[in-house]
């Protein structure tokens, strides 16, 4: 297995969705004694959510470029950012670092175009849904109309990301909140475009496809780790 180099911390509840994730791939493959061979660079969730509040990009950037490159340094052979909203930093890691990069969004346009989905709902951070940038690249990857919540469906969906999820809680009136939000909007799937989001939702919630970003992402760099494509 490549040794793989994941920045995280971003927060710590994904990943350690991740590790899992990845843990359970190696043993499928290798036997259960056997566990991914995983380096982590582990972003101060508390740091970055300030960036994250005042929107300054820049120091967002700078910080997970370091961890990129402190991980090159440390000689692994691939990096995967745990975290969608994160994804942000994705160019400049790629610029800053001459590793291979698992882009969630290329895994992500790659599912909803095998499922056929064409009016998928987004919910994630409100940066992930209510500005350009993560829509724009997934548009450079996918044809499809990607539907965004409501204004104040965005506010409730941030309040059960970032004053519950990330800490660990998990309550069911914040799913029936967003299983409303989905039944409103109509699509033809849902995508979990926050890396918390697999916490409280599943496919057995919903009777459309679920684009669960963080399964899909820790299956893709599964794949590559075992040179399977």
């Amino acid at each position: 297995m490549k040794l793989l180099g994941l920045i995280g911390g971003v927060s710590p509840e994904a990943t350690v969705i991740y590790y899992r994730l990845l843990t359970e791939a190696a043993r499928a493959r290798l036997g259960p004694l056997h566990s991914a061979n995983l380096m982590f660079y582990a972003l101060d969730y508390g740091v970055m959510i300030e960036h994250y509040d005042n929107r300054d990009w820049e120091a967002f950037n700078r910080q997970v470029v370091k961890g990129a490159k402190h991980l090159e340094s440390a000689g692994v052979e691939a990096l995967v950012i745990c975290s969608n909203t994160t994804h942000v930093a994705a160019d400049a890691v790629a610029r800053e670092t001459r590793l291979p990069l698992i882009h969630m969004l290329d895994v992500l346009a790659e599912e909803m175009k095998a499922k056929g989905a064409k009016r998928p709902l987004l919910l994630g951070t409100p940066v992930v849904m209510g500005e350009a940038h993560y829509r724009s690249e997934l548009a450079k990857r996918y044809d499809g109309q990607v539907l965004v919540p409501t204004e104040e469906e965005q506010a409730l969906i941030g309040r059960v990301i970032l004053d519950e999820l990330v800490l660990g809680n998990v309550y069911d009136s914040s799913r029936d909140e967003l299983l409303a939000i989905i039944d409103r909007h109509k699509p033809d799937g849902v995508i979990l475009g926050c890396t918390e989001l697999c916490m409280i939702l599943a496919q057995d919630h919903c009777d459309i496809p679920v684009f669960d970003t963080t399964g899909l992402h820790a299956a893709a760099a599964a794949r590559f780790a075992f040179g399977e494509g």
